[in-house]
């Protein structure tokens, strides 16, 4: 591998750590073959000894060739690797090649391999050679090249070879020169320019150890070409096998592949490929039966005779491009062409206009009742069409809106809604094209909206309001009508403020803050309502008292206790603290129930949530052991806080855990990590008296525990200060 004229950047990892993942066992023939591939790689340079403490698997597999490739299992190793993002939207379009320029491709030879990983990436990515019988040590290796598998050698790879081509484009800067991953294309205006550029090419291209397969150097024409094949003037699709025989929906989405991908070049539209595309729906299994509809027959003949007849030309320089862009199947479409350049002023047909009208209708539904409802005012009198939609809300709102534009179908009207749903459906769909949807009842809403729309002659304009409002006009009063009727719960006001509050709850269900702020209430009332609400009361029940009093503010009062998960396998004893005021929760997997595994539970716990006056627990023997309570009442140690902003050092305060270049310490507005080059321990002499010294410090706290009996409804209070 030579040259290193365009090192590559390095990877960006999301952990530290290492990973390693054990080599899957192998039977002699294929360890054999392995150990082949392996040291073939290593007579070409891309591999290399190692000694790393990262570790996944290999494998391999027979390429179309007949030769075997190695491969590595690199999922974990991309889970904690930042990702790339693409450098190319997508494949370049040979179609913007000047007519008659002579075209030059060139393919790289196993891109990935002549591209170097950068050496501080290398060890993240080897791997294990386990030996025959264990005779001998396995041998272990890293990569020197971009891997294959891992998710950012695409993106390392388009970024390598426009280094190496960066130089070509400087020095000609009339050719045209695509690229895209492994395969190269040039263009120049003559063939003497071609050949003075071909050599400047492969030069670049070798001066950063990249390959040129001999083999795939094309200079004559027809050039092939991602997929395509190139002519002097016109590109045309290269020969395409199609799934002759569809029994399976395996079959069908091969063949449905293939012309997706021929479309562009084909012209063919999504009317006229959609009896192929029925033949996806249905049951997902790979497996499960499909067969041709005379329809999809008839569609892809049409699709073979396209693809031998359709060709598309090559761009002539000499005349301006030109794009017309027309959908008949959905609108009448006229074009119009100028010769000379000018910029043209597109006027539509526009059928949403704010224009005033006369009495505009209110819509409004409630998927609670199921009606959708218009109202309008007809001079002094009020007018209702009322209509009956199953569903949710937003499908009810949608039924109100179609029978307003039916009903209002040949006049200008400004339609009235509540719902942001609707209001923004309603002024796009005017000009958009429908897609079916899973939901057949919204399919056929908006099918019905939309054959409303198109088929009006008249400007319409929806206006979107805020509902519930008081403020005045006619605006407000249309929709409030509308609101009152299509909910029962709103149809007698009620004078009483605390009834208002019911029946808004009744239908809407707000927590008790809301209906505080909303109806100005009594905490405690708001709760009430809350709590006698059947539906409300079923999602969160109110909570029982406890055998155990709850703490009045945070770290007063916890309340621990140990649960058997057999799931957990030998970390089966999952020890749970609870902090009984603000149901703050910590909870670890440990291998036992003895007096270290609650000492190591606790000072996780402290570590977290902060040290507590008081920790209820049941009689169990490990809370009961002196070596427990010693630890939890045993003072801290003091420590000093350097504070980042003044540079001077605070304290003292009291260390509660420290590790991994970071420590907690207990501060004076709370529980607070440092890291540790920010904390010092506090050498000075401290004044305690015999009291303090036996009482300990004064985050020391006070271990109650609770007789067996009781351990049944410590446990509900446990669950009831959730």
């Amino acid at each position: 591998m030579k040259g290193t004229e365009c090192p590559t950047p390095p990877l960006w990892w999301l952990v530290d750590r290492p990973i390693w993942e054990y080599q899957w066992p192998l039977p002699h023939d294929k360890l054999v073959a392995l150990r082949e591939l392996v040291q073939e790689q290593l007579d070409q340079g891309h591999l290399e000894p190692s000694t790393s403490p990262w570790n996944t698997p290999v494998f391999y597999i027979k390429k179309k060739s007949g030769k075997w490739r190695l491969l590595q299992d690199l999922r974990k190793i991309n889970a904690v690797m930042e990702g790339m993002r693409t450098l190319q939207a997508g494949m370049p379009s040979p179609t913007m090649l000047p007519a008659d320029w002579p075209v030059l491709i060139v393919d790289l030879k196993d891109c990935f391999f002549t591209i170097p990983l950068h050496p501080d990436d290398r060890p993240k990515f080897a791997f294990t050679v386990p030996t025959i019988n264990n005779a001998e040590p396995a041998q272990r290796y890293q990569w020197r090249v971009l891997p294959q598998g891992m998710r950012n050698s695409p993106v390392l790879c388009q970024w390598y070879v426009a280094c190496a081509l960066s130089g070509v484009h400087k020095q000609f800067p009339d050719a045209h020169v695509y690229h895209y991953m492994d395969d190269i294309l040039v263009a120049a205006p003559t063939q003497d320019e071609l050949l003075r550029i071909q050599p400047r090419l492969l030069n670049a291209l070798h001066s950063c150890g990249l390959q040129v397969a001999p083999e795939k150097v094309q200079q004559q024409p027809p050039w092939k070409y991602l997929g395509v094949k190139i002519l002097e003037q016109t590109i045309r699709h290269q020969e395409v096998q199609f799934v002759q025989s569809v029994k399976t929906l395996n079959d069908a989405q091969k063949l449905v592949g293939v012309i997706t991908w021929l479309r562009p070049y084909l012209g063919l539209t999504t009317a006229q490929l959609s009896p192929l595309f029925e033949l996806l729906k249905g049951d997902t299994d790979l497996k499960s039966p499909r067969e041709l509809t005379p329809e999809a027959r008839k569609v892809l003949e049409e699709v073979q005779q396209a693809v031998s007849a359709c060709q598309v030309y090559r761009i002539e320089p000499s005349i301006d491009v030109t794009v017309f862009i027309t959908t008949p199947d959905l609108h009448p479409t006229a074009t119009s062409y100028c010769k000379w350049r000018k910029i043209l002023n597109f006027l539509y047909d526009a059928k949403i206009a704010k224009s005033q009208c006369k009495d505009p209708p209110s819509t409004d539904g409630s998927g609670k009742t199921g009606k959708a409802i218009v109202t309008w005012q007809d001079g002094s009198e009020w007018q209702v069409f009322e209509s009956h939609e199953d569903g949710s809300a937003q499908l009810v709102e949608l039924r109100a809106a179609v029978m307003a534009f039916e009903k209002f179908s040949q006049e200008p009207f400004n339609l009235i809604t509540d719902s942001a749903y609707v209001a923004d459906i309603a002024q796009r769909l005017g000009y958009s094209v429908l897609k079916e949807v899973s939901n057949p009842a919204l399919f056929h809403l908006l099918k019905a909206l939309w054959c409303a729309i198109q088929a009006r002659v008249h400007p319409y304009y929806v206006l979107h309001v805020r509902s519930h409002t008081n403020l005045p006009g006619f605006v407000v009063e249309g929709n409030t009508r509308a609101d009152k009727l299509a909910n029962s719960a709103w149809v007698a006001p009620q004078p009483d403020v605390l009834a208002q509050a019911k029946a808004s709850h009744g239908f809407f269900h707000q927590n008790a803050h809301t209906l505080q702020k909303q109806f100005q209430l009594m905490a405690t009332e708001a709760r009430e309502i809350v709590e006698s609400c059947d539906d409300c009361h079923a999602l969160g029940a109110p909570l029982l008292a406890g055998v155990n009093p709850r703490g009045l503010k945070a770290l007063e009062l916890w309340q621990t206790n140990v649960t058997q998960v057999t799931e957990f396998g030998w970390l089966k004893y999952v020890r749970v603290t609870v902090d009984t005021f603000s149901s703050a929760m910590w909870a670890f997997a440990h291998t036992g129930e003895k007096a270290r595994d609650v000492i190591a539970h606790w000072r996780q716990a402290f570590a977290i949530l902060g040290i507590p006056s008081a920790v209820k627990t049941d009689s169990g023997p490990a809370y009961a052991l002196q070596k427990a309570l010693d630890d939890v009442q045993q003072p801290r140690a003091k420590v000093q806080v350097r504070n980042l902003v003044t540079k001077q050092w605070e304290g003292p305060y009291d260390l509660i855990a420290m590790g991994h270049g970071y420590a907690c310490v207990s501060t004076d507005t709370g529980t607070c990590w440092l890291p540790s080059k920010c904390v010092r321990p506090d050498l000075r002499p401290q004044r305690q008296n015999s009291a303090d010294r036996q009482g300990g410090s004064c985050d020391q706290l006070e271990i109650h525990q609770v007789d067996e009996s009781s351990s049944d409804h410590s446990d509900d209070s446990s669950r009831d200060s959730d």
